[in-house]
């Protein structure tokens, strides 16, 4: 009886997390990238710049620091979503924060994906100052994060980046999120939940 009851308790939490997983976070929206087999949430400030609907074109033309950001995605087939905050945010400071989506073929587990990262990046010679990185499980896997500032010229801002990577079936995902350092304690939080939501769904 007693294992009974214990049973019956395990799959009553199980069933609360799997529905609590589900739910949709308050105030943010959940995006999908079907051929890409993925799906990732983010405020609902943030637009899918990779999806020219009328809305999403209509708040561009508001907002000419998100054409950039079309722009990339078109030139390269390995970003299969970029996310951009549209809202007050990026008016403001003339920035807006953003998430990219990445995926390319990779040989290897996770920590030899991440040494590969870093190697490229410090190759770039963009970044400023240290590249952190640590092991990190979220609920789509197990992922390295890694942190790091970059400039891409001596005209743009310093930029404060934020990756997660996954390695899955052969293929290396980074979830890539950029801001201004002067909104770290505000936006890092929001990359976290971000990351946490993110699914495979293929």
């Amino acid at each position: 009886m007693r294992r009974a009851t214990l049973l019956l308790v395990v799959l009553v939490a199980c069933a609360a997390a799997s529905a609590a997983a589900a739910r949709p976070l308050a105030g943010w929206t959940t995006h999908r990238a079907s051929t890409a087999g993925f799906t990732i949430a983010a405020p609902a400030t943030w637009i899918d710049v990779t999806r020219l609907t009328p809305q999403v074109l209509a708040r561009m033309k508001k907002n000419p620091a998100l054409a950039g950001y079309l722009a990339a995605a078109q030139r390269t087939h390995a970003i299969k979503m970029i996310l951009a905050d549209a809202g007050p945010l990026t008016i403001s400071n003339r920035y807006a924060t953003t998430c990219n989506v990445a995926q390319v073929p990779t040989i290897g587990d996770l920590r030899l994906a991440r040494d590969a990262t870093v190697a490229e990046l410090k190759a770039t010679g963009l970044v400023r100052g240290p590249i952190r990185t640590s092991s990190v499980r979220l609920p789509a896997g197990p992922a390295m994060e890694l942190r790091y500032q970059e400039q891409v010229s001596s005209t743009s801002p310093t930029v404060l980046l934020e990756q997660f990577l996954f390695v899955r079936n052969g293929t290396a995902t980074a979830l890539s999120y950029a801001t201004l350092p002067k909104l770290a304690s505000s936006q890092l939080p929001v990359f976290l939940r971000s990351a946490r939501s993110f699914r495979f769904t293929a």
